[in-house]
């Protein structure tokens, strides 16, 4: 971080009175996103909480480092496009697990037992 850079960091810190950590609620205001991108963020590594913290445990980022990442657009972009790649995946993979259930419904239905109802064996033996 050059020294201006790292100047106005602690200068906008000081300004915003800003503890040391924030959570990832003061996180995501900080940076623009809702609190559940910042677990999204975290799981590309676009993101690094302090320390080594358990995955149910909660997450604190360093404010100087979460000030300097809102001023550098070039990974408010990035970050910008990682959150909207898996918004559409999801997206996709729901829309893939809903059109499985159509395609299986055109399946004859087996009973328990594995064998197909009467009225489509008798179909089956008329063909």
């Amino acid at each position: 971080m050059t020294e201006d850079l790292m100047q106005a960091a602690l200068a906008t810190w000081a300004a915003k009175n800003l503890p040391a950590r924030l959570d990832v609620v003061a996180t995501a205001k900080l940076l623009g996103f809702a609190e559940h991108d910042i677990q999204i963020l975290m799981a590309v590594g676009k993101l690094t909480p302090l320390g080594d913290p358990a995955p149910n445990a909660p997450k604190w980022f360093a404010a100087v480092e979460m000030i300097r990442l809102a001023a550098d657009m070039d990974w408010l972009h990035k970050a910008t496009k990682e959150i909207a790649k898996y918004w559409r995946h999801k997206r996709e993979r729901r829309q893939s697990a809903d059109a499985l259930p159509a395609a299986l419904s055109d399946r004859p239905v087996r009973h328990a037992n594995g064998s197909l109802p009467s009225t489509i064996c008798s179909q089956i033996l008329k063909l």
